[in-house]
């Protein structure tokens, strides 16, 4: 049993709280009853603050606990069970969930609509990327961008490594309302309303392109080993895989034979077209022409390059 002197967390502990560089899952037990109605009362109030508790039977006890939490998570879901007013916990492997992490998964664009927010954009794709974009503090900075891999232990539930926990309140059709409690700050909830982002039109090919995709082989042989994030709300995103390194932009299909794509950064102003030479489930193949005359507006990039990619999942 460990016994933690800070304020913001529970009182008592029993289990260890994780390293954070943990690939496993962990639960957090809050309360064991055997009177069914105590359960259901403290599983409403977990509820009433976004979390999704469940049962589990144990001897004559009902169980009511917090599960799926990846590692890095824990400290923050203390801080706010601590909020909600339990003291005592019990902290152990969620070893059932460990094996089905990747249970849900989300491919949305949100963009913020709450006035004064310091975050523009959430967006996740199938192969559990995601890419946050804040609020430039001025018009002439770049909006900084945050790159990573995110966990959904619940449908409703996002662990965005590295930055922080969403938990999504309502998703309609076009407008959806969720809070974000970032990682430096666990006991921080930011409340957010959001709409989706219009998507792509759905060509068949367009399921296959729009992924996470790892350079193999380029031109350039100084970004072999870059991502390239493509999402059917026009998202073209290249970046180092810790994301120090980035490049935001859009993207757009020339037309509807799907062998072609514009992308810009600079709202169309300016833009470059490239070709898709070969493109499977496991490997996609581009030639950038680069510069034209031709074409007004076209991009000034570099000359006739290629690049050959690879899904960062197989």
């Amino acid at each position: 049993m460990l016994c933690f002197p800070q304020q913001n967390i529970p009182r008592k502990i029993i289990g260890q709280i994780p390293k954070s560089n943990s690939s496993k899952l962990y639960q957090i037990q809050v309360g064991a009853f055997k009177v069914s109605k105590n359960a259901e009362n403290t599983s409403a109030r977990l509820s009433r603050e976004g979390f999704n508790p469940v049962y589990e039977k144990y001897l004559d006890f009902t169980r009511v606990m917090v599960t799926g939490i990846p590692a890095n998570q824990i400290q923050s879901y203390l801080t706010r069970i601590k909020q909600i007013g339990f003291d005592e916990v019990i902290i152990r492997e969620d070893t059932a969930r460990s094996a089905i992490s990747e249970k849900y998964s989300i491919s949305e664009k949100w963009e913020v609509t709450t006035p004064g927010s310091a975050y523009a954009s959430f967006e996740f794709n199938k192969d559990y990327n995601y890419i946050v974009v804040e609020n430039a503090e001025s018009d002439d900075e770049d909006k900084p961008v945050h790159f990573g891999k995110y966990t959904m232990p619940a449908k409703d539930v996002i662990n965005l490594s590295n930055l922080g926990v969403l938990r999504i309140g309502t998703d309609r059709n076009k407008d959806v309302t969720f809070s974000f409690s970032p990682a430096d700050e666990p006991g921080k909830e930011m409340r957010l309303a959001a709409s989706k982002a219009e998507r792509m039109p759905e060509y068949p090919r367009t399921d296959l392109f729009c992924r996470t995709w790892k350079v193999v082989n380029c031109t350039d042989a100084t970004q072999i080993g870059y991502l390239l994030f493509i999402s059917n709300a026009g998202t073209y995103f290249f970046t180092t895989p810790d994301g120090s390194s980035n490049s935001m932009s859009q993207w757009r299909w020339y037309d509807n034979k799907t062998e072609e794509f514009d992308y810009t950064h600079y709202e169309w102003e300016h833009y470059g077209r490239a070709k898709i030479l070969e493109l499977t489930k496991n490997y996609l193949k581009v030639f950038d022409p680069g510069f034209s005359y031709f074409i007004p507006g076209y991009s000034d990039a570099e000359l006739n390059y290629y690049w050959e990619l690879e899904p960062v999942n197989r």
